[in-house]
């Protein structure tokens, strides 16, 4: 197996070595040395025969097909079966240099105890591994693969920002603080009800001392952002929280110099401690929203297959590709370039940014959009543009930049805050003016005189008014969740109500995004021999068209002709064509035939494949995209709501309305590009509608973006999903009513939250602003109204 180029590349894949190790002649990797040392324990000439397809496919040797999971060990089959039990994991594989190495990490996981399944890429540098968590876990997996040199890390791990971690550190080191000043103050409490003398002194300095740290941890930061929001012009929930806090504090530290019982470090504590767990909720449920959004994204390419001048194949990274470099694509693989082709047959479905689900044909000369997928053959293309000047990461970038500007906490409190702090700020002011006018400025100036106005600081924002809009939502993205519902966006979930028009792509969202058969339209009466020459014309053709041909006759108990032993000709993009005897029978376009006769049942929505003899078409394929189940049901419901719904299409017109038609929408607009799906999103919001948009292509990112709230289905493109506040896990249409009807329920449970926490200050401001306010009391109605608010926030899971 050895070759020429045995010095300067690898004997196995032709990788150029770049001084990598050397056993049993020169490798790239420690995969390759593996894979060269199975494949010398084959016959020869089944490692010819491996040899040549797997080069054929340009993945040195990940052909092979085990004789039986390697994944599934004696162990595994030892233990009874529980679903439960099973996780699936994607991690990022360091260390691949070479195709080999994805074989190389599929094996040597495989045969760890507790591994059911593994499917490595190297092209994307990853491996998804599914696994029983009661024999291995993460750790033991990577501890497992590193002495090869592959470095495993979880893909979740690596990409979370480390928000939700800081802020449950801080959560936890503030609880214990304010646990401890809670402890303390109880003699505080205790003398008040007589029932212990007067506390030592020094206590008051410890409840203060612990109290620093918690200020350090959770208010300082609060300031930071109220100061950041008040230069903008805005206030909000953390510049009325800071305010409150620090009145507190400082009435504390006042009252416990003069000796007086108005010490509030525990309940500048707990306010703090109360305000963390509210970001803490927040970073989680967005936390959580983006780990089990990973699964769905569909891992970006990394590496390519280069040609170099000579005609050898080198593994780059995508951002070493420049332009006029030659590179290859294989089917099922995503171009991540705008380039010229230079191979000479290959299909490219180019739904990623037409919508359009049927393939087209590529020959020399011809562009393929970067986001294209090579559906049939092999592409080779010479680069045009790099990636980073493709209309594709256009898109994305400006995906990107929307969501990292765009607000993560809810607005409905900064709304409130807006206009309750300063009405606060108004009453405690007054309190002092009052004083000041009945008692002149020397009683103003005392402690007594400003405790009081102090005071509504600190009682007017409780723990309810903190936990009444998250925990409701915290609430909504569990039920939703349970309903198929992934929430991202929480700003988009309490807006969700406002929503009174959405808009629906049609390919793969409001249909299944395949071409199926729905009936054969016959010239004369049926033939099963036209139908089993059929069969023979698509043997070995990968076309969906022909995929969806063959599954359908095989299906109606047809089965190919007799004698057949070469699959069809293809015939330049048109279609394709056998032979037998004097006779060509042809199956494709209209323009294969010159005879073609009208179809019955041939509708707008359908597209014809032709077949025939000779030029004269005896019967065609209609074909359709068929729509989802019970789509039509979830539109009614939708409309029930009082939603008004609308469908736009990259695809045909006849077509989009015939779908619009047939589900019960009255608005529709089809051959609608990029850019006019966001024209449309903001021609209906410039009528003052308010917009949700439903999609699941590159080419819906922006309309989504634009739109008040939008849908993602799980199967969408990674710029989708990254532009979608809401993401359907299930394929039921229904889970779209589940998430509007939450939605309107969630807006009543926030309103009846902020409802009680306007009471509680409505009724306690004039207790505190009389000076009448005893602490010990203060808390206790803190924790019955957050109570009261918790309890509230369950109703949206019924």
């Amino acid at each position: 197996m050895a070759t020429d180029s045995q010095n300067t590349h690898c004997i196995l894949c032709q990788t150029p070595l770049r001084g990598r190790r050397e056993a049993r002649g020169v490798f790239c990797c420690a995969g390759c040395e593996r894979v060269y040392e199975i494949l010398n324990q084959m016959d020869d000439a089944a490692k010819a025969s491996y040899l040549t397809a797997a080069r054929q496919m340009g993945l040195v040797p990940s052909d092979i097909e085990p004789t039986a999971d390697p994944g599934i060990t004696q162990s595994n089959a030892a233990l009874p079966e529980d679903r439960s039990a099973i996780r699936v994991a994607r991690f990022h594989c360091e260390g691949m240099v070479c195709p080999s190495c994805g074989w190389v990490v599929e094996q040597v996981l495989g045969s760890a105890p507790g591994v059911r399944r593994v499917a490595a890429d190297f092209f994307s540098g990853s491996a998804k591994v599914t696994y029983d968590l009661r024999e291995t876990s993460d750790a033991a997996l990577i501890a497992h693969l590193s002495p090869l040199g592959y470095r495993l890390s979880r893909i979740t791990d690596s990409t979370r920002t480390g928000a939700s971690r800081r802020a449950t550190l801080d959560l936890i080191i503030s609880a214990v603080l304010t646990m401890n000043l809670m402890t303390l103050s109880f003699a505080r409490y205790a003398e008040g009800f007589g029932w212990i003398d007067a506390p030592p002194a020094f206590l008051a300095w410890i409840e203060m001392l612990l109290l620093v740290p918690v200020l350090y941890i959770g208010w300082i930061p609060m300031v930071r952002r109220a100061m950041a929001a008040l230069k903008r012009g805005r206030m909000t929930m953390d510049f009325l929280i800071s305010i409150a806090v620090g009145a507190a504090a400082v009435l504390s530290v006042a009252a416990m110099i003069t000796h007086r019982p108005d010490i509030y470090f525990e309940t500048c504590a707990g306010l703090v401690t109360i305000s963390l767990l509210s970001g803490m909720i927040e970073a989680r449920i967005r936390e959580r929203a983006f780990s089990d959004l990973a699964p769905l994204l569909s891992l970006s390419i990394i590496r390519v297959r280069s040609i170099d001048p000579d005609g050898n194949e080198r593994y780059l990274d995508v951002n070493q590709v420049v332009r006029g470099d030659q590179v290859r694509f294989f089917k099922g693989e995503t171009i991540p370039f705008d380039g010229e082709v230079v191979s000479d047959r290959a299909f490219v479905s180019e739904a990623v940014l037409t919508g359009e689900p049927v393939p087209r044909r590529k020959v020399p000369g011809d562009f393929i959009a970067a986001g294209s997928k090579v559906v049939e053959g092999q592409v080779s293309l010479t680069v045009v543009r790099q990636f980073k000047e493709t209309r594709l990461h256009a898109i994305a970038s400006s995906v990107a930049e929307t969501m990292a500007t765009s607000e993560t906490r809810l607005r409905s409190q900064d709304r409130i805050a807006a206009w309750f702090a300063p009405t606060v700020l108004a009453i405690a002011a007054g309190a002092w003016l009052v004083r000041l006018a009945a008692h002149g400025i020397d009683a103003a100036l005392s402690p007594a005189g400003w405790f009081p106005s102090v005071a509504v600081l600190a009682v007017a924002c409780p723990c309810a008014f903190s936990l009444a809009g998250i925990c409701a939502v915290t609430a909504a993205t569990g039920t939703l969740l349970k309903k198929g519902i992934l929430v991202k966006d929480l700003a988009e979930l309490e807006i969700l109500h406002t929503v009174n028009h959405v808009i629906f792509d049609k390919t793969g969202t409001v249909t299944q995004g395949e071409m199926n058969v729905d009936r054969i339209a016959w010239r004369n009466a049926p033939r099963d021999a036209s139908l089993e020459l059929v069969l023979a014309a698509e043997r070995g053709s990968d076309h969906p068209i022909a995929q969806g041909i063959r599954a359908y006759l095989t299906d109606a108990g047809i089965t190919e002709v007799a004698g057949a032993d070469a699959p069809g000709e293809d015939l330049s993009g048109q279609g394709r064509s056998v032979t037998r005897g004097d006779q060509t029978f042809a199956i494709g376009s209209a323009a294969l035939f010159d005879d073609l006769f009208e179809p019955l049942h041939l509708t707008p929505g359908h597209t014809a494949v032709w077949f025939g003899r000779n030029g004269r078409a005896e019967g065609c394929f209609l074909f359709t995209d068929k729509v989802r189940p019970n789509t039509k049901a979830a539109i009614a419901g939708l409309n029930a709501l009082g939603l008004t719904t609308e469908l736009v299409s990259g695809d045909r017109d006849a077509v989009t309305q015939r779908v619009a038609e047939e589900i019960g929408i009255p608005q529709a607009t089809g051959d609608v590009s990029v850019d006019q799906k966001k024209a449309v999103v903001n021609k209906r919001k410039s009528q003052g509608k308010t917009t949700a948009f439903v999609g699941d292509g590159t080419n819906d990112a922006l309309a989504m973006d634009q739109a008040t709230v939008s849908i993602a289905l799980s199967h969408a493109a990674d710029e989708a999903l990254v532009a979608s506040g809401f993401v359907a896990l299930s394929k039921r249409p229904e889970s779209l009513l589940d998430l509007f009807t939450v939605g309107k329920k969630l807006t009543k449970v926030i309103k009846t939250n902020y409802l009680w926490a306007f009471a509680f200050n409505t009724v306690f401001i004039p207790v505190a602003a009389m000076g009448k306010l005893v602490p010990v009391i203060a808390m206790l109605l803190m924790l019955a109204s957050a109570t009261a608010v918790l309890l509230n926030s369950l109703r949206v899971r019924r």
